[in-house]
């Protein structure tokens, strides 16, 4: 009796699981015709799903079974047994990865004001950047469309009062006319970025206390002056020093001043003079000065790491030393 009951209950169990293989799986037959286009993840979404695809211009077949699901750096997929009737040469079955499409969800609302007047629109995902890092995208997306007058609203709050606030402080309209028309390749390096990364002895300088963003100009990075000799240096303030009456700032580290003034290629490290490839500039009323050349003037090394998928703006300066 106790032998019949084991015998039982390994017979359900080996039931059991065939059923959950087989019996709750899909056997599915379409027939293609020339052109035809057909989605394979209507009728394949579970290991064990089998679909045969009839091609009516030769009658030839093509199976599909599903062997595995899984997910890769490329998304969600399913794995599946591929066989072709008639098989002339008795190929094997060959196995092939078939990855689901990717369905955008809403991330977010912004508003924002044009010449047509106000808009509020969804933010939706995209595959490959998180949610934080496309809302990031997306705002700068339109902090550099010259059509936009300004960004108003984020989910629904005044943009000051969100962790994005430094988007709201926009550039002259003149100004941005003017960087539009240097779009080459979709891309202007003069517009201010938030995907650029500043480590300073691999501590990262948030800029954006500062209310303005680093830009390139002339191959060059140029970030707001205190953020980087107070955040990123930890300079206190009277050793960097600026003189409203001619518009310069002086940097004192040790042994070594550097001075700077606002529209003139000419700086001053201990005295001696050195021509800057692009000179200090006033934006946002916040002074931008040529981070490499300030950098290296105190002692420190620079390094320029490109984003890895090569996106315009995007990429991290290390600096390091004393």
């Amino acid at each position: 009796m106790f032998k019949k009951l084991v015998y039982f209950v390994v017979t359900a169990v080996l039931v059991f699981s065939l059923l959950q293989i087989s019996a709750f799986a899909k056997d599915s037959t379409i027939t293609v015709n020339p052109g035809q286009i057909f989605n394979i993840f209507d009728y394949l979404k579970d290991v064990g799903d089998k679909l045969t695809v009839i091609y009516s211009g030769d009658n030839s077949k093509v199976i599909y079974k599903v062997l595995a699901k899984g997910t890769d750096e490329k998304g969600d997929y399913i794995l599946c047994e591929t066989t072709g009737e008639p098989n002339w040469n008795n190929d094997p079955p060959s196995q092939q990865k078939f990855y689901l499409p990717y369905v955008p969800h809403k991330i977010g609302t912004v508003t924002y004001t044009t010449k047509d007047g106000q808009v509020t629109e969804d933010m939706l995902s995209v595959k490959y950047a998180t949610d934080d890092v496309q809302v990031l995208g997306y705002l700068e997306g339109l902090y550099t469309d010259v059509n936009v007058i300004s960004i108003d609203k984020v989910n629904g709050i005044p943009i000051r009062q969100t962790q994005y606030w430094y988007f709201a402080n926009f550039l002259p309209q003149s100004e941005r006319e003017y960087l539009a028309s240097r779009f080459i390749d979709g891309t202007a390096f003069e517009w201010p970025s938030i995907f650029y990364t500043i480590n300073v002895n691999g501590k990262q300088i948030h800029y954006e206390q500062y209310g303005a963003m680093p830009y390139v100009k002339n191959g060059r990075m140029m970030i707001p002056y205190r953020a980087l000799f107070e955040l990123g240096f930890g300079l206190p303030e009277n050793q960097v020093i600026w003189n409203g009456d001619d518009y310069s700032v002086t940097v004192i580290k040790g042994n070594t001043t550097i001075k700077l003034k606002i529209g003139d290629k000419t700086a001053y490290i201990n005295g001696k003079p050195y021509i800057l490839d692009t000179a200090p500039e006033l934006k946002l009323d916040r002074t931008f000065v040529p981070l490499r050349f300030v950098s290296e003037g105190l002692g420190y090394k620079v390094e320029w790491i490109p984003d890895s998928g090569q996106r315009a703006g995007w990429g991290t300066v290390n600096i390091t030393g004393d």
